[in-house]
């Protein structure tokens, strides 16, 4: 009669209970060992021993360890050594289930005969090796992941366990595309366990969709040293998910599946857990990039993460070629790193908020690169300010000196097209005077004067003035041509601009010079700013360059003050040093009136081409004033008038507004006496005498 498993069983505890595992090598004694072998299906006489003994302990209600089976056996812990390699095996074909799991010690890992196994035994069934329950097979890669991360999740599961459960359900979900790719790009069962985990932290996490490593570690290895060495591998980035691009690292605590590794896991289904690239317009993509660039994600430190983001932007443009100015700005701006600062300073100015050159560097750049990028900025030698896409501003406030950079016109243009238009603020009406809108008036100067005011003025034509900016371009020179005109109040320099103006067709835009001043720190200084950017957008949409006219410029052309004196002499140097970078890199007209030349800072002189001074006219001019404004006066009581007062052509012009006014009540023609005695009242009495108040 066949003996049943459970009789084999019996009959080898026998043999083996205080047998210091010898004298087990007769025929009898081997018999039953071979029942027990084949009977259960075990391997090898070490498993027989093994599961025989944790049999007998298992129906006495026990769990056992390795210093529990020395002492079933009556041998020594060290004669235990050699059986390990058969309990992993029984462990790990489902036969002994090990209690309280996360106990590293093997010689203090508890187990039992599992409950399945002792009943398929006292039953006398096949025992089914290897048996891993699996629960119901999914063929969904969501819950075919989230399986597995849970399994990892249960701390009474070790990583034989975990291994054992993975190998099996990958088995059964073989038809899945993500199991057959994955299969054969990661050999590694451990590493395609690290990947299936970190799915399931994408998919499940809506705000925060990263691993972190030492969760993760814990998670999946049971053995300390494993972790130690998986991370290891993984901050060396020689960790083969991070070497085939699927997974990087975030911060030095955390991991994410990268671009490609969400491509590769979410695949068809990547719109419904990622956002899309494709953007409807020109601001939904500036937005996109900014976000990408100022989140958390990004580290400029890491290189990698450079290259992440130039490889992302690449993907991002790529993505929306059909929005016209992200070709355009392509074509405009070369380097991907250029560019994602372009659209962050576009993003700025769009929402109203500029932002620190510094900080944008220091964001965008690794540390080996910011101090080259930044002197570059300083020195108005960056790529983005040669192309006068951008340009950067110097502040000053309580808290100190700021540099923040900004959108010049064309920059705003060519990120924005037509819509340019609502971030540029156009140069007012009441800044501008177009060339039509000056009336002729005929001057009278002196002989010197004339052909100094004639020279200006045919230089200024058309034709030459375009002819001198090649000429000085081909010899290296500045193209600008700054003017100034100084000398004694109402002797005609302002007008003096204005025919000139009218006689060359060009419009003027005239600074109000009062309004760049504020008492706000910094204020001051933007404002200067503003009007050469607005001058130069003018000039950029202007068939004709107009002149950029600073009357009475002693305002802000005078000399320089001690820093230290107090805060609007600070304000006041900013502003002259702002005129003065400018009018270095002038290209177009500008010129400056002044009565008061004596007060000119010295750093201005050679900045203007032209010097002419007005000088108050002499008799011959005034004589020809007279006549000029009051056609009816002979000409020997012009000369009167003219010999026997010093008078400036604006003081006469004064004189002869009052004379028609007397004309226009009265009824009558002035006479000689009439003017003498208007002439008379035209200069303020310098009398000290005095009328009322007290004595000194």
């Amino acid at each position: 009669m066949t003996k049943t498993r459970i009789q084999y069983i019996k009959e080898a505890a026998k043999k083996l209970v205080d047998s210091k595992l010898q004298r087990l090598n007769a025929a009898k004694t081997q018999e039953i060992f071979q029942g027990v072998m084949q009977t259960v299906g075990l391997e090898s006489l070490e498993e027989v021993y093994l599961f025989v003994a944790q049999f007998d302990l298992t129906c006495r209600d026990r769990t056992s360890n390795m210093d529990d089976l020395s002492s079933y056996f009556e041998c020594s812990s060290l004669d235990m050594l050699e059986f390990i390699p058969a309990l992993k095996s029984l462990e790990r074909k489902g036969l002994l289930v090990r209690r309280y799991k996360r106990e590293s010690n093997i010689f203090k890992q508890q187990f039992v005969v599992s409950d399945a196994v002792m009943a398929d035994i006292i039953d006398n069934r096949p025992v089914t090796i290897g048996k891993v329950d699996v629960g119901n097979v999914q063929t969904d890669k969501y819950e075919f992941c989230k399986s597995i991360a849970e399994k990892a999740d249960d701390d009474e599961v070790v990583t034989d366990d975990l291994v054992l459960f993975t190998e099996k359900l990958e088995q059964s979900c073989a038809q899945l595309p993500l199991v057959k790719k994955i299969r054969k790009d990661v050999p590694g069962i451990l590493d395609r366990i690290l990947f299936y985990d970190m799915c399931r932290d994408n998919f499940e996490n809506d705000s925060e969709r990263n691993s972190d490593i030492a969760t993760t570690m814990k998670d999946i290895f049971s053995n300390i040293g494993q972790r130690i060495l998986t991370k290891k591998a993984i901050m060396e980035k020689e960790h083969i998910l991070i070497k085939l691009g699927l997974v990087e690292i975030v911060d030095d605590d955390e991991i994410t599946l990268t671009d490609e590794g969400k491509e590769y896991f979410y695949a068809e289904d990547i719109l419904a857990f990622c956002k899309p690239m494709k953007c409807d317009d020109i601001y939904a993509f500036i937005e996109k990039v900014y976000v990408y660039f100022h989140s958390d994600n990004y580290n400029s430190s890491n290189d990698d993460c450079m290259n992440k983001l130039i490889k992302t932007i690449s993907k991002l443009e790529n993505a929306n070629k059909h929005i016209p100015e992200v070709k355009r700005i392509n074509n405009l701006i070369p380097n991907e790193c250029e560019r994602v600062l372009f659209y962050s300073v576009g993003q700025s100015m769009i929402e109203n908020d500029p932002i620190s050159l510094s900080f944008e560097i220091q964001k965008l750049y690794p540390v080996r690169k910011r101090k080259q990028v930044l002197n570059d900025f300083m020195n108005n030698k960056h790529s983005l300010q040669k192309t006068d896409l951008v340009e950067i501003e110097k502040t000053s406030s309580l808290f100190g000196e700021s540099t923040t950079i900004l959108l010049t016109d064309k920059g705003k243009e060519a990120l924005l097209g037509e819509d340019a238009a609502l971030y540029i603020d156009n140069v007012s009406d009441k800044q501008l005077l177009a060339c039509d809108k000056i009336a002729e008036k005929k001057l009278f100067f002196s002989g010197e004067l004339k052909e100094q005011l004639s020279l200006l003025s045919n230089s200024l034509s058309e034709e030459h003035y375009k002819a001198l900016c090649t000429r000085l371009e081909e010899n290296r020179l500045p193209k600008g041509i700054a003017v100034l005109l100084y000398g004694e109040p109402g002797t005609g320099k302002t007008e003096s601009v204005m025919q000139i103006a009218r006689a060359t067709g060009r419009a003027i835009m005239h600074v109000d010079i009062s309004a760049t001043k504020t008492c706000w720190f910094g204020e001051s200084e933007k404002l200067i700013k503003k009007v050469f950017t607005d001058y130069r957008r003018l000039c950029e949409k202007s068939k004709i360059c107009p002149i950029l006219l600073f009357n009475e410029a002693d305002a802000v052309f005078s000399k320089r003050k001690d820093a230290g004196s107090s805060s609007v002499a600070q304000t006041e140097n900013a502003i002259q040093n702002i005129i003065l970078e400018e009018m270095e890199k002038l290209d177009g007209i500008l010129i400056a009136t002044t009565n008061l030349a004596d007060n000119l800072d010295r750093a201005f002189e050679r900045r203007f081409l032209f010097k002419i001074r007005f000088d108050k006219p002499t008799i011959e001019a005034k004589t020809s004033i007279w006549m000029n404004k009051l056609p009816d006066l002979s000409a020997e009581d012009a000369h009167t008038l003219a010999s026997n007062y010093d008078f400036s052509g604006g003081q006469i012009d004064n004189i002869t507004r009052k004379a028609l006014m007397q004309e226009i009540i009265k009824g009558d023609k002035p006479t000689l006496n009439n003017l003498v005695t208007i002439c008379c009242e035209e200069n303020i009495s310098r009398n000290s005498h005095r009328k009322i108040g007290y004595l000194g």
